[in-house]
């Protein structure tokens, strides 16, 4: 089995929640996405949308 070498933080924030269950997960600690246009208001996701992220 392969290691992970993304930045586990980085899908926590664009998931909206703490996948990994790490207490230092910066979703405790900002409620908004990564990166320059994170703090933008979060678009309605499409049925196939969430269809890919189940």
């Amino acid at each position: 089995m392969s290691k992970r070498k993304a930045a586990k933080y980085k899908i926590d924030r664009r998931m909206g929640e703490n996948i990994w269950g790490r207490p230092k997960s910066s979703v405790n600690r900002r409620s908004y996405g990564p990166g320059q246009h994170g703090q933008r208001r979060k678009s309605k996701l499409s049925d196939y949308g969430i269809q890919l992220r189940a």
